[in-house]
């Protein structure tokens, strides 16, 4: 059977059986393979996906955790630095009270001193002064009464006292 244009169908049907065989054959060889490589790939890729928007979320997890733990610590340091503030200015205070009492205790020591010594002085010049009246009037007991002693020593009283009181005023 001839047809025309010499076309055999035997021929037709045998390009056409090896066309069925050839297209199944790179369908097992090339494109499942082909097609099992990007499934594959595609899945490895959604894993990674996954995982990626599961580290981002712990990431926002840790990052909120140590905003919480820097925002606490900073609130804790604040406390702290209060607190020693605090205790600074109570033991500055207690010192400065410690220091005006240990301050008041040595100017009432001096001042109790300063009398002592002041009764002291007054007593030692007192007893020089009975001493000097005593010896005195001894004096104008054992010397003979008479005028011209008794006007001479007058005079000298009279020249000592004014001595002494000028001596007083060139002092001022």
């Amino acid at each position: 059977m001839d047809l025309p244009l010499n076309i055999d169908i035997f021929q037709i049907l045998l390009h056409m059986l090896n066309l069925v065989i050839l297209t199944g054959g790179l369908s097992l060889i090339l494109y499942k393979p082909a097609v099992k490589f990007l499934d594959e790939r595609r899945r490895r890729f959604e894993e990674l996906e996954e995982k990626r928007l599961k580290t981002e979320s712990e990431y926002e997890a840790l990052s909120a955790r140590r905003d919480e733990l820097i925002a606490s610590a900073e609130k804790e340091a604040a406390e702290i630095k209060a607190g020693a503030e605090k205790e600074i200015t109570e033991m500055t205070k207690r010192y400065v009270d410690e220091a005006k009492q240990k301050s008041d205790a040595i100017i009432k020591a001096a001042e109790e001193e300063a009398e002592m010594r002041k009764k002291t002085i007054l007593e030692s010049a007192q007893t020089e002064i009975g001493e000097l009246v005593l010896s005195a009037t001894q004096k104008l007991l054992n010397d003979s009464a008479d005028s011209k002693t008794d006007s001479a020593l007058y005079d000298e009283f009279i020249r000592t006292a004014s001595s002494a009181q000028n001596d007083g005023k060139k002092k001022k």
